[in-house]
């Protein structure tokens, strides 16, 4: 825009008054007082802009400073301006139009702007002007020398009004002083910059800078320390400058005295100074420091001053103390060290190297160390040492040497080549030699103890799984291998009633006698508290290894003397046969493990011969366990329904809850397969108690529908009853569903009865005090004691299918089932037979009186929706609701 087209300043003529110019000095003086004071620029530039808000009214003052870098201007102070206003102002680059700070920064004189809607000054910022209703704004220039503005301060007003002379005067009042803050802060910056270099040099010098003064009264006193005396001493240096006495007292107890010494000499003979002294890090750490110093020569008031360095020598003097430790430890160690020149001939040796080989030192020294060579090792044998050295420069390993006496001893040798630093020219070797004659002794030991049972000093698991291996392996075709996996069975209760010594001396002649049994080629090893593995080579068949299982059987169940008494311990055993079996030590031991818990299963002192289809059981345990787990989270459990019916099998008067697995690939699954695992892991509470719920929702929506006279029969779980409290859970349920509690029959196991009758009498008290109905599950399979017929609240006996199976044709199962009909009524108990399949089956039981039937001759389990239609059919049902 040209000069002829921008608005000029308006003329102010006069002068201020004498108030006024009384106010101008003031405001200088105050500003200079804090400038004196070293008040920080923000703050000095806050009360200026508010003293030039204070003394002219309806108005706000702003400063703004100069960015070089970016050629902008900048808020650096503005207290009565909205925070939107100082960013819309923010950035603003100098220039003729751009408001009054923007021009006088850009021309370098002042602008006044009297009314800003017609001056075109604040063309390009009018629309700022007019958000934030600024009509009048007058700038002046911050000018630190002639050729450079370095910001402005500016007075605007909201309504268009021209300066007084008092205006003038105290902007150019306020601009001179913001020049003097600003020349300050760009003097303290070239100080700083300066001191900062000056700390940089110091800093990358090793050790510590310092001026140390000396009165004449002989006060000691740093006037000048660098930084470096904390890494040495832990003081700062700024502490140790205002108190010497922080370093000083830090200086060993022992080195004190010599110290002063030396630095009272360096006084007395104005000498140099330089000692080295031990001193205590605030760590606790002790180091070693090197002290030089040159004395000033001037002297005032018999005060002397020196200029030096502290060095921290503690990796010198730690150096010079491993020299001097090593030539201790050269002399004074138990291996033997010799040292040979770069032609293999030796140049010195220790005592103990002298002890170790038998020849004396001066018999040794300029000889070869080939002088100790035995006929153990072959040429090729020395070569690869030196083949080694000559690559990897060491070497290290067993060598089996000659004695002076002609005895020949095992020796670990390491041997280092040694090369010149700056060279790498090879200069020597260093052989260090040690006796390890007892160590051999001693790995010989350890080797059967690691191998060997302590107690029966039979091979271990470990021992025995090698010679398996190799067995394997080296089995001949037409060749079968046993490995038989014995377990004594009762062996705990011998053990804890007798205590440990004769549990122990009970293995020892379990050994013993395992040991006379086999033949001598047979191995047998302990491989666990009572558990011993047996492997039998070169077996033609596995009737070879069934009579050797035998063979042990019938050893074990012969009495063992304890204390003088006898006592017996029978064997169970697992067989393997390789190949047959399992090639690998995994496969056979696993498969073993199998078939010994299958000998257990058939009651113990027995063996079994492994079976695939028992390791595809054992497969399926471990594939279905987490499947079950899930199941009970996905509710994939199913209840179906079986009828049970009076004795003529023509009306139904109950069912039996059983439970399934709706399986979401392998589909419907039978309990048999998942109850056992489901008992096994502890799931059991969970699904009965699942079973529990839904059942009881069941029967109630049949009594919605109907259903009266009816007992629900449901399948009680061991940890349902042993883990809860039963009663209150079956109390909630009957109160949940308003069901009758004569309508809910519980069926417990009679093998339940046998092992828990004492501790779960009280809780089948309860749920008959309830009004439930109790039932004796699978009658006449167990001991069938008839003291907890006679003790326990029972409703119910159920004959086990069983029993009822190979009727008519089988005459003891009548005779029994006849005899259970005729203790369950003497007793006054109901009779339910399970497993009626025919119409024989069916007569007969009518006929013995025998109260309820159930089986499949009148319905196989059957879901609840087939189960209401059933009902319908019998006419139990009034509605069924959808």
């Amino acid at each position: 825009m040209p000069n002829s087209h921008v608005t000029q300043n308006p003329k102010v003529t006069g002068s201020p008054n004498t108030q006024e110019l009384y106010a101008i000095l003031n405001f200088q003086s105050q500003i200079l007082e804090k400038v004196a004071q070293d008040a920080t620029p923000e703050q000095i530039f806050d009360d200026i802009c508010r003293f030039i808000e204070q003394s002219i009214p309806a108005c706000v003052a702003s400063i703004m400073l100069f960015d070089s870098a970016h050629q902008q201007l900048h808020v650096t102070c503005a207290p009565s301006l909205p925070p939107n206003a100082i960013d819309a102002f923010n950035g603003l680059e100098p220039a003729i139009g751009a408001g009054s700070c923007g021009t006088s920064a850009f021309m370098g004189i002042p602008v006044l702007a009297v009314d800003i809607a017609n001056d075109s000054r604040w063309d390009h910022l009018r629309d700022v002007a007019e958000q934030f209703d600024i009509q009048a704004c007058w700038s002046y220039p911050i000018i630190l020398d002639e050729h450079q503005v370095n910001g402005t301060i500016a007075i605007s007003s909201f309504t268009p009004r021209t300066p007084h002379p008092f205006h003038i005067k105290l902007l150019e009042a306020a601009t001179n002083v913001i020049s003097i803050v600003l020349k300050r802060v760009d003097s303290q910056k070239a100080l700083d910059h300066t001191a900062h270099l000056l700390n940089n040099i110091t800093q990358t010098m090793p050790g510590a800078l310092y001026q140390y003064r000396l009165t004449a009264n002989k006060q000691q006193e740093f006037t000048y320390l660098s930084s470096g005396i904390k890494q040495m001493t832990g003081v700062s240096a700024e502490d140790a400058c205002n108190n010497f006495g922080l370093i000083w007292k830090q200086v060993h107890p022992e080195d004190k005295a010599q110290l002063w010494t030396s630095i009272a000499h360096a006084s007395q003979h104005s000498l140099a100074w330089s000692h080295e002294f031990r001193i205590f890090h605030l760590n606790g750490e002790l180091k070693w420091l090197r002290g030089s110093s040159l004395l000033e020569e001037e002297v005032v008031d018999g005060k002397q001053i020196w200029n030096g360095v502290f060095l921290d020598i503690t990796p010198e003097k730690a150096s010079i103390e491993k020299l001097r430790l090593t030539g201790i430890a050269f002399s004074n160690t138990n291996d033997g060290i010799m040292i040979a020149d770069k032609n293999n001939v030796i140049v010195d040796i220790n005592q103990a190297y002298a002890d170790i080989s038998g020849y004396s030192r001066e018999e040794l020294l300029g000889q070869s160390p080939t002088l100790l060579k035995s006929n153990k090792h072959s040429p090729a044998f020395y070569q690869s040492i030196w083949d080694t050295l000559e690559i990897h420069k060491h070497w290290q390993g067993e060598i089996w040497n000659k004695r002076k006496s002609g005895e020949i001893v095992p020796h670990l040798v390491n041997i280092n080549a040694v090369l010149d630093p700056s060279s790498q020219e090879l200069t020597h070797y260093v052989s260090v030699l040690a006796d390890i004659s007892g160590i051999k002794a001693s790995e010989a030991k350890l080797s059967h103890l690691v191998h060997h049972d302590a107690l029966t000093n039979l091979p271990n698991r470990l021992l025995f799984s090698a010679r398996l291996d190799h067995a394997i392996t080296h089995r001949n075709t037409n060749e079968k291998i046993a490995m038989l996996h014995m377990d004594l069975d009762r062996f705990k209760h011998i053990n804890d009633s007798l205590g440990h010594t004769y549990g122990d001396e009970l293995l020892i002649q379990v050994t013993a006698r395992l040991t006379q049994t086999l033949n001598p080629t047979d191995i047998v090893a302990r491989v666990g508290g009572d558990e011993f593995a047996i492997l039998v080579e070169e077996l033609d068949d596995n009737d070879d290894a069934s009579r050797v299982a035998d063979n042990i059987v019938a050893a074990m169940e012969q009495p063992f003397t304890l204390n003088g008494h006898d006592y017996f311990t029978t064997a169970s055993i697992g067989i393997a046969i390789a190949p047959d079996h399992g090639e690998d030590i995994d496969v056979l031991t696993k498969n073993a493990d199998i078939a010994l818990n299958q000998a257990k299963d058939l009651g113990r002192n027995n063996y079994a011969l492994f079976q695939p289809e028992l390791s595809e059981s054992v497969e399926e345990w471990i594939k279905l366990e987490p499947q079950l787990r899930k199941a009970i989270s996905e509710k994939q459990f199913r209840l179906f329904y079986q009828p049970q019916m009076d004795r003529s099998g023509n009306n139904i008067i109950g069912a039996e809850a059983l439970i399934r697995w709706q399986h979401p690939e392998r589909g419907l699954i039978s309990p048999i397969h998942f109850l056992g695992i489901a008992e096994d892991i502890g799931l059991m509470k969970k699904i009965g108690n699942w079973v529990l719920e839904e059942a009881f929702q069941q029967l109630a929506i049949w009594r919605q529908a109907g259903l009266r006279s009816f007992k629900l029969a449901i399948n009680l779980a061991s940890d349902q009853i042993t883990k809860q409290n039963l009663p209150d859970k079956i109390s909630s349920l009957l109160n949940a569903y308003k069901i009758p509690p004569d309508m809910i029959e519980l069926e417990i196991l009679e093998t339940f009865l046998l092992e828990h009758q004492h501790e779960s009498s009280k809780t089948f008290t309860e749920l008959r005090a309830l009004g439930i109905n109790l039932a004796l599950d699978d009658f006449g399979t167990g001991y069938s004691s008839l003291s907890y017929l006679k003790k326990l609240p029972i409703n119910k006996i159920k004959i086990d299918q069983s029993l009822v199976r190979d009727i008519p044709e089988d005459a003891n199962d009548e005779a029994i089932t006849k005899a259970v009909i005729l203790l369950g009524h003497t007793l006054d108990l109901k009779v339910c037979a399970e497993g009626v399949e025919t119409p024989e089956q069916r007569a007969f039981l009518e006929i013995e009186g025998c109260d309820q039937l159930q089986g499949y001759l009148f319905s196989k389990p059957i879901d609840p929706a087939d189960f209401s239609n059933l009902l319908r059919q019998h006419n139990r049902l009034v509605a069924l609701e959808a």
